[in-house]
């Protein structure tokens, strides 16, 4: 037995220290020896047809990789998200073929006809839906801000494009198709349009400025004067020399950061530009007031200008 223990072993270290029964049928087992090396400890019944090595450490992700090999699917919505960092809900959650009658207790199971090769990869080992296809699916169990936030965190990361996120929409919109409606406004809707933020607190903003009535400003603007550059900031009106930063936790957060924040806010004064600067709170907690006291400052400077 050694040989197929061994085979066996190689395929559980790939596997989040798991493996399944027809796995482990094809490196020579049998039903029988499954049967008695779970009675002596050396594998662990997880789901129907699936076990954990002995000594395996138990994580999230042996979880998520044990639904996937229950139901010969894939990780998928709040999963996959979660898989992708794109979303704060961690349910294991997958998707199998639609003729895949695939049960596993606390495991939500989708099924699907459309899940195709391309929409498909490998995160952490984990066979999951691509950061595109799981923005489509996840507009079916979240709602339209859950998913405008989950598509600004992939752009933020770099693992897909908003051209990427509808041509993937594209495979699979259909009449009455679960989630494609939700991505789809998301989609239109997005203030920032295909520019790709810093950070979340940004797209946040544009929503903000949008749903209140504030004029489009320049995004991520580059401040010149006479040429040499003086500022890039997260939002701008040139004409009326205003500028807006929004200081999110992801790039503001450390003295250095701080400190450059505070420099590059000073060249702007000092060439004549006003600068508003709003917080994570203020822009998640108290929109409308963000909104007025930009629209304040604009009448201001309009008027002065």
């Amino acid at each position: 037995m050694a040989g197929p223990m061994k085979r066996l072993g190689g395929i559980a270290r790939g596997q989040h220290g798991l493996v399944s029964r027809e796995q482990a049928l094809r490196v020579g087992l049998s039903d029988v020896v499954l049967h008695d090396w779970v009675g002596h400890g050396r594998l662990e019944r997880v789901h129907a047809g699936v076990y954990r090595v002995g000594g395996a450490p138990r994580r999230w992700e042996q979880e998520v990789m044990a639904a996937v090999l229950a139901g010969d699917g894939v990780a998928s919505h709040r999963c996959a998200a979660h898989l992708w960092g794109l979303h704060d809900d961690n349910r294991v959650e997958v998707t199998v073929p639609r003729e895949r009658r695939a049960r596993a207790d606390g495991v939500v199971v989708h099924r699907s006809k459309d899940l195709v090769g391309r929409h498909c990869t490998r995160r952490t080992g984990i066979p999951v839906t691509t950061p595109m296809r799981t923005l489509v699916d996840l507009g079916a169990v979240v709602g339209d801000e859950q998913v405008a936030d989950a598509l600004e965190r992939a752009l933020i990361a770099r693992v897909c494009s908003v051209a990427a996120v509808e041509r993937a929409l594209d495979d699979v919109a259909r009449k009455g198709r679960r989630g494609a409606g939700v991505i789809r406004r998301v989609l239109d809707e997005r203030a920032l349009g295909r520019a790709r933020p810093e950070g979340l607190l940004e797209a946040r903003l544009a929503r903000v400025l949008r749903e209140h009535g504030l004029p489009a400003p320049a995004f991520q603007h580059h401040v010149r004067v006479r040429g040499r550059l003086v500022a890039r900031v997260d939002f701008a009106y040139p004409d009326v020399l205003l500028a807006i930063e929004v200081d999110g936790f992801e790039v503001h957060a450390t003295p250095a950061a701080m400190q450059a924040d505070l420099e590059r806010q000073n060249r702007l004064v000092a060439a004549g530009w006003t600068v508003l600067r709003f917080t994570w709170l203020d822009v998640v907690r108290r929109p409308a007031w963000v909104a007025a006291q930009i629209k304040a400052v604009l009448l201001t400077v309009s008027r002065a200008a």
